[in-house]
């Protein structure tokens, strides 16, 4: 597995940064070389020790570096921290992906309370991270394309029906929508064409379901789009659970992880991604 390369950008490299890297590099193992810089290093604040050894996390090669100093080295994802320091991505132009966390500086208050506020946050912020692009297969459909397909309503609420009931047939649907077969069907083939569904045939029932291959970060916009909008489809529920003599299909459902549940944070930790 070749190491990806991952820098955080701040303005002092004193907290922050220092923080995120050592955060990340005992979530993410050997998935990233981990480093930090700042515009205008500061030296390492002794808070941010304090707060590395409550939560057992190694702070061993902590030291603050000038960004000019990685000014000729590929990054995979660099993160600035900070405003001031997201104006300064022109240092890594090169770099796969530039991407911006504004956290606020704890340095500014008294005491380590903000120290500890300011990891907790970037904890979560890096398992989320990790849990949507720790995959090694690229994603059967950008952005854009999930996007235009989610804008049909009719498709929408096929999406959010199957990621409630896991797997429905085609017959369900068409009873819960209260469209025809043939319109149901088209969509259906359209969302499976697009790597989006899975169909499972059981004698002479059709069964569409997400693939257990689907890219982490398409489940993650379905399922909050699912929980952001939860009256969106009430009317299709109700007449779901009146269906009588309903068939479910046999496929066992896969078991999910909350990406910002502490639970889950201890398995990064555990597992340290080694899959």
């Amino acid at each position: 597995m070749i190491m990806k390369r991952i820098l955080f950008l701040c303005t002092g490299n004193s907290a922050r940064s220092q923080l995120a890297e050592a955060i990340m590099r005992d979530m993410a193992g050997d998935t990233y070389m981990v480093m930090s810089a700042g515009m205008r290093p500061e030296g390492v604040d002794p808070r941010v020790y304090e707060v590395l050894e409550h939560f057992e996390i190694n702070s061993d090669n902590l030291n603050s570096v000038t960004a000019d100093s990685y000014r000729d080295q590929h990054f995979d994802v660099v993160i600035t921290l900070c405003d001031k320091a997201s104006n300064e991505c022109e240092l890594f132009t090169d770099s796969d992906a530039l991407i911006h966390w504004d956290f606020k500086d704890p340095k500014q208050q008294a005491g380590s309370d903000s120290f500890f506020e300011t990891a907790e946050q970037l904890k979560s912020k890096i398992a989320l991270f990790l849990l949507l692009n720790g995959e090694h297969s690229s994603p059967t459909i950008g952005p854009v394309e999930l996007f235009k397909i989610m804008s049909d309503p009719l498709r929408l609420r096929i999406l959010m029906l199957i990621e409630d009931e896991f797997a429905l047939s085609v017959s369900d649907l068409t009873k819960v929508l209260e469209v025809s077969q043939p319109k149901v069907s088209r969509h259906l083939a359209l969302l499976r064409d697009a790597g989006i569904l899975n169909d499972h045939r059981e004698g002479q029932w059709i069964y569409y379901h997400f693939p257990i291959t689907l890219p982490r970060w398409i489940t993650h916009v379905l399922a909050t789009v699912r929980n952001g909008n939860s009256a969106m489809i009430n009317q299709e529920k109700i007449r779901l659970m009146q269906l009588k003599d309903r068939r479910k299909p046999q496929l066992s459902k896969p078991h999910m992880f909350n990406p910002l549940s502490e639970h889950y944070q201890h398995h990064l930790v555990e597992k340290k991604l080694t899959e």
